[in-house]
């Protein structure tokens, strides 16, 4: 995607510009992968305002939430804890993925069992065995074959995220852009598979997971604090912060906290409650491997513009990620027309129907 530099309309490249200057404007501009980020985001940001100016006008308030009444939770336990936040319940058929996945001696006979009871399941491994990342030349029809193409523990994990995002679902009023909220976890999980691949960090599918999840907290959040959630937007807006300052401003926590007890209470994997409860603190960024992938993961998408539309600025890049994990500018840089395949090729695979 390259601008024609004989057909540009000026007054729409300078608005891109602006817009493009006001995303970054927190992150570290002698930063390189920063440097690079925005140079895509002006290109894509000007042919987004060519073809959908819609997406750039300011949306309407939802007049039918009442405002916030100002009262703060003591802590995020207490936030929890009150009557009008519902966590979705641990449906059998994960806590069967969860107890193969754990067992060395499972085999993938097992995890086909389980599979097979869920037809959307049965549908997301099918699409992804027979997806152009694997370009196979023989048809895959049956979950037992897809499972073997794809693995015991790619499969089991791919599962274990479809059916945990799956079980957050629109409500009739709704604040968050539930398509926003999944083409985001998607991106960040594939852009956290990929760095883990390349920075050679072990099991690139629990990267992916941890992306695919990393935002949960934000979910509850908005379907469970409705007038909360438009306060948090508004404080983004007015100050011009990060949504996650925002959150820390207004309440003392942010959702990546929310996300971890929630990941503990669903007695998650460790790597995934820590990259959740850990991807926007500087002090776990700096020593775990996995919150510094979803943090360098969950920037990167925001910036190729897979974001929530919470807030006008996506932050700052911690430097103490990339030290953490070892990857180049120049790494990042070769893995970014890999990223922009890998997530438009696993929209069509994980996307709900």
């Amino acid at each position: 995607m390259t601008i024609n530099k004989n057909n540009i309309n000026s007054e729409t490249k300078k608005a891109a510009e602006e817009y493009v200057e006001h995303i970054f404007y927190q992150s570290d501009s002698d930063c390189k992968i920063v440097k690079m980020l925005k140079e895509d985001a002006n290109e894509r940001v000007y042919h987004d305002m060519v073809d959908n100016p819609d997406e750039f006008k300011q949306k309407p308030q939802l007049l039918s939430i009442e405002p916030w009444n100002g009262t703060k939770p003591s802590s995020p336990l207490e936030f929890l804890r009150k009557k009008k936040v519902v966590l979705p319940s641990l449906p059998q058929v994960l806590i069967q993925i969860k107890r193969v996945i754990n067992d060395p001696q499972s085999t993938i006979d097992d995890l086909v069992a389980v599979i097979s009871k869920d037809p959307k399941l049965v549908a997301a491994v099918l699409r992804l065995a027979n997806s152009s990342i694997y370009n196979l030349s023989e048809k895959i029809d049956t979950p037992s074959k897809a499972v073997a193409v794809l693995g015991l523990k790619k499969a089991g994990l791919l599962s274990l995220g479809t059916v945990s995002l799956s079980m957050f679902k629109k409500s009739e009023v709704a604040v968050l852009e539930l398509e926003k909220f999944w083409k985001h976890s998607i991106a960040c999980g594939i852009i956290a598979q990929e760095i883990a691949r390349t920075a050679k960090l072990g099991d690139p599918e629990h990267f992916f997971v941890s992306g695919l999840l990393h935002d949960i907290g934000v979910q509850i959040i908005f379907e469970s604090e409705k007038s909360l959630a438009l306060e948090l937007i508004r404080v983004a807006e007015t100050r011009q912060i990060s949504f996650y300052e925002a959150e820390t401003e207004v309440l003392g926590f942010n959702h990546a906290v929310l996300g971890g007890i929630i990941s503990k209470d669903w007695d998650l994997p460790q790597t995934l409650i820590r990259a959740a409860t850990g991807h926007h603190d500087p002090e776990i960024i700096k020593t775990d491997p996995e919150a510094a992938v979803v943090h360098i993961a969950d920037y990167i998408a925001r910036a190729l513009g897979y974001e929530l539309g919470l807030s006008t600025t996506i932050g700052n890049l911690n430097k103490d990620a990339l030290k953490n994990i070892e990857i180049t500018a120049e790494q990042i840089k070769e893995l970014i027309p890999e990223f922009k395949i890998l997530i438009g090729e696993t929209f069509k695979i994980l996307t709900p129907e």
